[in-house]
């Protein structure tokens, strides 16, 4: 794999605040948008609408051979993509682009018990200088460094999003979050099916906080057009990043209560935060079309985070459908 509000990263997340160590919900979504944009950006040098994506025998042509095997290796990707990997993609042959629109449903916020549903709208571009530079709206601009064999690695700046009161009645008399600007750096090591990433985000301003996550997905494809993966992720926040979203000081607790959301004063220190479970689908419906589902189970593991008197409910499950047309 989360942008006033944050979407759910990677990465890799589906609601409209920061998660912690990954992607915010609706970041994750995007994610899923991106992974089926590249999935269905074909640069055919032959082949129709509605030729086969598998080889038909020994009279099919060469270069067909060479689409069909470029298009289940992008299929693949960006099911691994989907499941919060989404550094660990092969190279792209040429720059291409997607816009999407899906729903999301999740948690209001990390901890919040109340769902929220909503469109979100993506667009991306990637390709360039040879694959070393992609532009979008979940992964931001990103440079990639390093690309040796399995190994790949770089950077990115990009816009995190905050949280206001509006998103839960349980964040009542708290002050708004406001979008930050925030860098990262990744290293993915893919070995086919398997690919494991690591990364490191530092949100910047009055809001600063670094997150840290390790994650490891698997990809599978039942049918030539319908390819699944497997994430798993584990995240780390520190002290700053968890006071910013998980903290409450007396202050803030005295207004909240007065207006009738009883808080207690907290400071969190750095911790464990989440570990989550991603199960996601990417299906190639024509040459421009595809959709993109996925399905996310994560838990607030870390103490800090589930001794939040904003934590109403640990376990939080989300999940994303949405369709996307390549241009």
């Amino acid at each position: 794999m989360t942008h006033s509000t944050q979407p759910r990263a990677c990465g890799s997340q589906l609601t409209s605040t920061p998660r912690f160590g990954a992607r915010a919900y609706a970041g994750c979504l995007l994610a899923m948008l991106w992974c089926g944009g590249a999935a269905f950006a074909q640069k055919t040098v032959s082949g129709e609408p509605g030729s086969s994506d598998t080889p038909s025998g020994d009279t099919q042509p060469p270069e067909e051979i060479s689409v069909v095997s470029q298009r289940q290796t992008q299929l693949n990707s960006e099911a691994l993509s989907i499941s919060d990997t989404p550094d660990a993609e092969p190279h792209v042959n040429g720059i291409s682009g997607v816009a999407g629109l899906g729903a999301l449903a999740g948690p209001a916020y990390d901890g919040s018990k109340k769902t929220k549903t909503s469109p979100f709208p993506y667009v991306d571009v990637h390709g360039f200088f040879n694959d070393r530079m992609y532009l979008s709206s979940v992964r931001g601009i990103g440079v990639n460094l390093l690309d040796l064999d399995h190994f790949r690695g770089g950077f990115a700046l990009n816009y995190a999003a905050g949280r206001t009161s509006k998103d839960d009645p349980h964040l009542n008399g708290l002050p708004d979050i406001s979008g930050a600007a925030q860098v990262g750096g990744f290293l993915t090591y893919s070995l086919k099916p398997v690919a494991f990433e690591a990364r490191v985000r530092r949100r910047l301003g009055s809001t600063a906080g670094t997150q840290v996550e390790l994650g490891a997905s698997v990809g599978a494809a039942p049918v030539p057009r319908f390819h699944l993966s497997l994430g798993v992720s584990v995240a780390w926040a520190d002290a700053s990043y968890q006071k910013t979203f998980f903290g409450v000081t007396p202050a803030q607790a005295a207004e909240a209560t007065a207006l009738g959301n009883p808080l207690t004063p907290y400071t969190p220190k750095s911790g464990l935060t989440t570990a989550g479970v991603t199960g996601a689908g990417v299906y190639q419906i024509g040459k421009h079309w595809g959709l993109i589902g996925r399905l996310e189970l994560q838990d607030l593991i870390g103490k800090q985070a589930k001794d939040s008197p904003l934590t109403q409910r640990t376990f939080q499950p989300a999940v994303a459908f949405g369709a996307a047309y390549t241009f």
